[in-house]
């Protein structure tokens, strides 16, 4: 393994703030694997007060928040935006799932204080993965409390607006509810349609849909065993509440933003990150075999779902030996799905 450090000079604006990984949806296609079950922790001022400066010194002025569910701890939320107004740091949008609508003067009241501190647009999500936790009536509730205040809005993806309008929009559906209606391939058509990256969660979408298994050896030979260009992809990266940067392509995998951007990562606190980096996955599957991985005997639908197999186990082992996560793999609530 090369003992030359990875280092990051520059990152482009657009970044994704992941303020909590806590949800109140669990939803399938969730790449983050999401839920109400995931800690409760979330991005303290501080913590943004460190984050903001770094990314607009490397070139990052402009950001999206996401989670998790940002509007899970509205005050929290409020002193992220803060910070990131202080530091000159625009945020394009707040990514919600519309469930904690209530009524339109409680809502009104936290528009305005987030127009107060800059923020002008929500990202509203609105489809049947969302719609099996999210009664539609709460998502236009939002838009038409959102209108009122001036608080730009936009549906992600409004297409599927009139698919959702076909039922009872107080309740939610389940998938096998449309699937009914509009046929047994109904998921692999809007997972399709949403190019979907099949990784946390939605790594189970892609088993449903093809049923095609393939051994380690399939991903590990010639030009699929390489990973690095997609974990060190910086093109639509996240930073989330225990300052780590995300890869866009390679969840589960992460990397203090700090190490990363001020003194580069080494190859013993991120050997994981750095052998995929180095040498791809083939080497990640051998040190898990060291530690006792066995991979599944049925196969695996894809190269991602084997490296979550993969991390999956080695955050476990981790855990055991030290009671403590690896510095590069995790949180381990991404891998409850």
């Amino acid at each position: 393994m090369s003992d030359k450090l990875y280092k990051v000079n520059s990152l482009s604006s657009g970044a994704g703030i992941i303020v909590t990984y806590k949800c109140s949806a669990a939803c399938l296609h969730c790449c983050y694997s999401s839920s109400p079950r995931r800690s409760g922790a979330y991005m303290s001022r501080q913590t943004a007060d460190k984050i903001f400066p770094l990314l607009k010194k490397t070139g990052c002025r402009s950001v999206h928040i996401g989670g998790g569910e940002p509007f899970m701890n509205f005050d929290k939320l409020l002193d992220v935006c803060k910070s990131a107004l202080e530091n000159k740091v625009a945020i394009d949008y707040i990514e919600t799932n519309a469930s904690w609508y209530t009524d339109n003067k409680t809502v009104s009241d936290k528009l305005k204080k987030l127009l107060s501190v800059g923020v002008d647009c929500l990202l509203i999500s609105i489809d049947p993965f969302h719609n099996e936790f999210i009664p539609y009536v709460k998502i236009k509730n939002l838009i038409d409390c959102c209108r009122k205040n001036n608080m730009g809005t936009f549906l992600w993806q409004a297409r599927f607006e009139s698919i959702i309008e076909y039922f009872d929009e107080n309740t939610t559906h389940s998938l096998e509810e449309y699937e009914n209606i509009f046929g047994g391939d109904f998921v692999k058509k809007i997972a399709e349609s949403y190019s979907l990256g099949y990784n946390g969660r939605a790594i189970k979408i892609l088993e449903k849909i093809n049923r095609n298994r393939y051994s380690p050896d399939y991903f590990l030979r010639g030009d699929n065993n390489s990973c690095k260009s997609r974990i060190t992809s910086l093109g639509h990266f996240h930073v989330d509440p225990d300052e780590n940067l995300i890869p866009p392509s390679c969840n589960g995998f992460r990397a203090g933003i700090f190490d990363l951007c001020i003194n580069g990562l080494d190859n013993q606190k991120y050997i994981n990150f750095m052998s995929v980096v180095n040498n791809g996955l083939e080497e990640l599957f051998d040190r898990a075999r060291t530690l006792g991985f066995v991979p599944d005997i049925n196969g695996y639908v894809s190269k991602c779902a084997l490296c979550f197999d993969i991390k999956k186990y080695i955050c476990e082992e981790e855990i055991k030996r030290t009671g403590n996560e690896p510095a590069d793999i995790g949180p381990a609530g991404f891998f409850d799905l």
